[in-house]
């Protein structure tokens, strides 16, 4: 029997913006490098992230390490691209790359196969990305002032 798909949290189920993936993919469908408007890009900011919503921003730490550097939380959410179609969801590839690592569900999905371990370094041609969620944050909640 085949594992349930990815679903949306149900506080993002009605927006594009940012959003959670519940529950980690049988096998994780990965973009090439970060979209134009990937928060997680130095680059970009709240303006250019269609539909952004600062709450459900500061929520998706939850899907981060904190502070000092521990978590997430086995079974906590994935971040997913905010240009991903609800229930068919794809991780963020500049979280990937950025904190992917430290995410419980995203290195045994790696060991498991289920995702290319390339994903989780940058690529040579990629942009320049924030260290960690608590930066990304920080210039969202000041573009949004």
């Amino acid at each position: 029997m085949k594992p349930p798909m990815p679903q949306a949290n149900p506080s993002t189920a009605d927006s594009d913006s940012l959003c959670q993936i519940e529950e980690a993919p049988s096998a994780w469908r990965t973009l090439p490098q970060p979209c134009p408007s990937c928060p997680w890009r130095i680059d970009q900011g709240a303006h250019d992230i269609p539909n952004f919503s600062i709450d459900k921003a500061r929520a998706l730490a939850s899907t981060c390490p904190d502070n000092g550097g521990l978590g997430p939380s086995f079974g906590a959410s994935i971040f997913a691209c905010h240009q991903s179609n609800v229930g068919a969801e794809i991780a963020c590839a500049g979280w990937l790359a950025t904190v992917g690592r430290a995410h419980p569900s995203v290195r045994l999905a790696a060991m498991q196969g289920r995702l290319p371990v390339e994903a989780l370094d940058p690529g040579e041609d990629w942009p320049e990305l924030h260290e960690n969620y608590g930066a990304v944050l920080q210039k969202l909640e000041g573009n949004c002032n």
